[in-house]
């Protein structure tokens, strides 16, 4: 079966265009809604995984719309006649481009997210991806709504002039055209002094306290507090690679401490691998001295580790250990919700709110998944500064 010719018979179909159009008009219009309705976050100097999330929405259901528009409208431009098959291409990257500057200029936290998170989606659609489908013959993002407000016919030429540009003469070219534009993409992602340049205006505060600490950094790192301080604030900067780095320094380092075990812990987390993230922080939580606060809120993030590997019984029993240590442990609370109603026991999901509201816990887990970071991290200093094994420094307690 050939994919790419169902692909086009399915998109070419009316009444399939027709429902992508109503389902990306629904979108936008709630998106656009939101937009007001949530207007809070465009002023807010910190931004939290929500609001980045937010920052997205808006790139896939606003943008992704106006870049649809571009590439409709762009033959229509005399100077790219004689490239009608790419015109849009080449629209929709002077497009991103031309916002390059804006970033320079430092604009508001959510809006340099908002520019960075556009740029990228365009540079990355356009070099990757629409080459992709336009080698394999699949419509591209346009041909979808093109089949149902200019007729599959009519999009069905634009995307024979594109092909016919592509022919056995300038194949090699185009590929290697792409192939390159696609390699200095990722690599511009990857450049650290480049991702460290967005986090300083899309994370200002959490960038500022990070270059501070990276400077003190050099001259600590024999102390596993320092180097675990400051792979949290790379977490915190959103740099995950920087991250990782410090927790090879760890296990380098300091294989069998308390902040190795943490800092594995909490990264396995960030990147989704549920199980080893879980391990990871029962083991923290067995360290000799760990107990009280400490332990609940480690045995919690376990427990929420372990709901998002959709191991519910399991995370139920680490939320029942987290709440000997400490009544009042929110995540435990909150984790026993989910978990009773993914088992569909409603009454004891209600129970434990009631008991929640009781204690008078304020439900504001956001940037507190699976466990204040911050908090934990200034337990374990006065657990290591205890220790007379471990040398700790008063100065490294994370700022609020």
């Amino acid at each position: 079966m050939n994919l790419s010719a169902v692909a086009q018979q399915l998109l070419c179909h009316p009444f399939a265009s027709w429902c992508l159009v109503a389902l990306a008009l629904m979108l936008a219009a709630d998106t656009s809604i939101r937009l007001w309705t949530e207007r809070h976050r465009l002023t807010k100097e910190t931004l939290n995984d929500d609001d980045r999330a937010f920052a997205w929405r808006l790139v896939l259901f606003l943008v992704l719309p106006f870049l649809i528009l571009i590439d409709w409208r762009a033959g229509d431009i005399p100077a790219l006649h004689s490239y009608a098959g790419f015109a849009g291409e080449i629209l929709q990257v002077l497009f991103a481009i031309v916002l390059i500057p804006a970033l320079v200029m430092r604009p508001h936290p959510f809006l340099a997210t908002f520019l960075g998170y556009t740029i990228v989606f365009t540079l990355g659609l356009n070099f990757i991806l629409q080459p992709i489908m336009t080698l394999s013959g699949v419509f591209g993002i346009s041909g979808v709504f093109s089949g149902a407000l200019g007729g599959a016919a009519d999009h069905a030429t634009t995307i024979s002039a594109k092909l016919g540009q592509v022919n056995s003469s300038n194949f090699l070219p185009y590929v290697v055209t792409h192939a390159a534009l696609a390699l200095a993409y990722v690599a511009c992602l990857s450049n650290s002094h480049l991702r460290m340049w967005f986090s300083d205006l899309s994370r200002p505060h959490s960038s500022r306290e990070l270059k501070e600490r990276m400077s003190l950094w050099q001259e600590q790192k024999n102390d596993a507090n320092a180097t675990l301080h400051l792979g949290l604030l790379y977490t915190k900067a959103g740099l995950g690679r920087q991250s990782r780095k410090m927790l090879k320094h760890l296990q380098q380092n300091f294989p069998d401490s308390m902040q190795t075990s943490f800092l594995k812990a909490l990264l396995a987390f960030r990147q989704r691998q549920y199980a080893a993230s879980k391990l990871g922080f029962i083991q923290t939580s067995e360290y000799e001295g760990v107990d009280g606060e400490l332990r609940a809120s480690l045995l919690a993030a376990a427990a929420c580790a372990a709901f998002a590997a959709g191991e519910t019984v399991k995370s139920l029993n680490l939320c029942d250990r987290a709440l000997e240590f400490e009544d009042a442990c929110l995540t435990a609370r909150m984790v026993r919700v989910d978990a009773y109603l993914a088992q569909g026991k409603k009454e004891q999901a209600a129970q434990e709110i009631m008991v929640a509201m009781h204690l008078g816990l304020d439900f504001d887990l956001k940037d507190n998944v699976p466990l204040d970071i911050e908090k934990a991290y200034g337990e374990i200093v006065a657990l290591t500064r205890r220790s007379p094994s471990q040398k700790a420094d008063s100065d490294l307690i994370l700022k609020s």
